[in-house]
């Protein structure tokens, strides 16, 4: 049980949360953190570098509003060539200069990661894992199973995950039930309902260069996110009759590759690469959609799929997502396919297409309707109920022993 009679009080810090280069939905959760009644003004934000982050050549890093408290420990930094163990040493100091109830940890794979879970372990804090990893992500080897089996048990006293498939890994792994906590993985929810909304009000879908209806895909064009596979899937559907376009939001590694696909291709034109989008530039692409599709082979969760189903969107997506059994199934937006199956892909967009107007519409209503529990609201909520109920048991703890 760890020991919280130093912390507290005050303007203390409750709750120091830490993640590698903070995109908006990174300061989106903090916002939820911060609103928590028994957080508010007691939570700081960590940082690590402030260039590009984990998606090498890719730069997804918002411009953070000037009243959240958080440090960047370098500003200037990459992570792909930053000193991990210089990283790990000035999180160590951060740490010790916030001196935190708890420490919110970004997964279990870095040396810094590591090290902020070490210092809360020896500071007697609150170490509470993030995580979205499930069974599915990887082959799994059982030695090295056991190995972060040993590992999350000696780092970690709680954890929190996107949804029911990380729970699961995580209860593979040794984790008690009643220890994890969900709803990590959220958006701002208002920005993309309100800005859909507006998009829609004030504008068409020609004058942004968008046609009546087409399937929309937000993300990076790279091998994981299969959108090679979700290209060749469309072009059989429109070869079957389909009529909707494709707009591929994003760029990456495989943007040549889908350029010279389509070069080759008499419908090559119904199918648009917009590049790297800001959230802002999104709005106005998941406004006009008509449905979203994301075809990943290896995907945590997809919180594009949060974004698309906060601007009323019907989604489909395959299983090896892991928002997927938490966000669509049974839910009535959207549909599940077999991962890298792409004739099952190309029948469920034929069914999307298919769909009245008024099925569509009631397929917005239950998406708006189903995304409005993952709010970041909820995730501050989650953490702040997890921190309450340690410290609580924790200041009983002397008087237990005492009797």
């Amino acid at each position: 049980m760890p020991d919280l009679k130093q912390s507290g009080g005050g303007g203390a810090c409750r709750v120091a949360v830490i993640w590698i280069d903070w995109y908006p939905y990174h300061v989106a959760r903090m916002q939820g953190l911060c609103s928590a009644p028994t957080l508010s003004g007691r939570v700081s934000g960590v940082e690590l570098v402030g260039g590009v982050g984990v998606h090498a050549g890719l730069k997804f890093r918002a411009d953070l509003p000037g009243d959240l408290p958080v440090t960047t420990l370098m500003p200037e930094g990459n992570w792909s060539t930053a000193n991990h163990w210089k990283l790990a040493w000035m999180l160590w100091r951060q740490l010790d200069r916030l001196n935190p109830e708890a420490v919110l940890v970004p997964g279990y794979y870095t040396l810094p990661g590591i090290a902020a879970a070490l210092w809360a372990r020896l500071h007697g804090r609150i170490s509470i894992l993030m995580t979205e990893s499930a069974a599915y992500d990887h082959a799994r080897r059982p030695g090295r199973e056991l190995l972060k089996r040993l590992m999350l048990r000696a780092l970690f006293d709680r954890a929190v995950v996107g949804g029911r498939d990380h729970a699961e890994y995580l209860r593979q792994l040794g984790f008690a039930p009643e220890s994890v906590s969900r709803f990590y993985d959220v958006v701002d929810n208002d920005y993309f309902a309100a800005g859909a909304a507006e998009a829609r009000r004030a504008s068409s879908a020609q004058q942004h260069n968008l046609r009546e209806r087409y399937f929309l895909y937000v993300g990076r064009l790279a091998p994981e996110k299969n959108v090679a596979g979700l290209l060749r899937a469309w072009l059989q559907y429109r070869a079957e009759g389909g009529t909707w376009d494709l707009v591929l939001a994003g760029d990456g590694p495989e943007r040549l590759l889908l350029e010279e696909t389509l070069s080759r291709s008499e419908i090559g034109d119904s199918v648009r690469i917009t590049g790297l989008c800001t959230a802002k530039q999104l709005l106005p692409l998941y406004a006009f959609a008509s449905a979203f599709v994301l075809a990943s082979t290896r995907e945590p969760w997809g919180l594009v799929v949060n974004e698309a189903m906060a601007s009323g969107l019907p989604v489909i997506a395959t299983d090896h997502c892991g928002c997927a059994n938490d966000l669509l199934r049974d839910s009535g937006c959207g549909e599940i396919v077999p991962v890298g199956n792409e004739p099952a892909l190309t029948l469920a967009l034929h069914r999307m297409a298919q769909h009245t107007p008024a099925t569509r519409a009631a397929m917005a209503r239950a998406a708006r309707e189903r995304i409005r529990d993952f709010s970041p609201w909820r995730f501050g909520l989650e953490v702040a109920s997890v921190v309450d109920r340690i410290q609580a048991h924790a200041q009983r703890w002397p008087q237990e022993e005492a009797l």
